[in-house]
């Protein structure tokens, strides 16, 4: 999980970014007046994004931000096409012109209805949510929802056929709701309403990453000091 950096870190943190700084110099790659094109998944909105652009915009004040939120596909396509500089995203299917470097791991939880009686359960497993309503996240494009998806039929349980959504949002909503019980990357609790629990499931061990992806032929020079910024905003404590 991420947590503020400890004094320590911070220090290693400055030396890391002086031979960043001191690399750039001498490589003739230091960013100056371009546009730098960024997309973003909303997950790292609410978590690295702001950390990474704080610290690149107060090095760099010169370099132009043109930011947008949207999903891993389209940003894959729009760095394939050379609309967009770099992208903070899922980990892409296809790395052929991508280079991509992940940044933080989540774990995945249950998303209960406060109503439920297993929001009460601090120690749950996969088996606990047989015969209860459950619904999972249509995005089997990403083989960590696929994988968790599997594990939860291998257990028994059988998600409920009459929802389908592919957004977290809008999986959060049907939970608050009290439609049903679902499972999502722990990155959410810091935007579950007081309608939802977030239980840890002992034997569920999938993860899922947020990275940095770029075209590895793009010659903008703000993208290498972005991806290393975005990595050093990431580095554990």
């Amino acid at each position: 999980r991420f947590a503020p950096a400890k004094p320590t870190t911070c220090v290693l943190t400055k030396l890391d970014e002086a031979v960043l700084l001191s690399k750039l110099a001498a490589g003739d790659m230091y960013p100056g007046g371009e546009q730098l094109k960024i997309g973003a998944i909303d997950p790292a909105v609410h978590r690295l994004l702001p950390l990474i652009l704080r610290r690149f915009r107060k090095r760099f004040p010169k370099t132009r931000l043109d930011v947008r939120i949207f999903d891993s596909s389209e940003i894959l396509r729009a760095l394939e096409r050379g609309e967009y500089d770099v992208g903070i995203m899922r980990p892409p299917s296809n790395g052929n012109v991508i280079r991509y470097r992940p940044l933080v791991s989540d774990r995945f939880v249950a998303v209960i209805p406060k109503q439920s009686p297993l929001a009460s359960r601090s120690n749950l497993v996969l088996s606990d949510f047989i015969g209860h309503d459950v619904f999972t996240l249509d995005r089997f494009e990403l083989s960590s929802f696929k994988s968790l998806h599997d594990q939860i039929i291998e257990t028994g349980i059988v998600p409920d056929p009459g929802i389908r959504v592919s957004n977290t949002t809008a999986a959060l909503a049907l939970v608050a709701a009290g439609l049903g019980i679902t499972f999502l990357p722990e990155w959410i609790e810091g935007i579950v309403g007081n309608d939802v629990v977030l239980r840890p499931v002992e034997d569920l061990g999938q993860e899922i990453s947020i990275g940095i992806a770029w075209r590895a032929d793009n010659p903008m020079p703000g993208i290498l000091p972005f991806v290393e910024y975005a990595e050093l905003v990431a580095r554990p404590s």
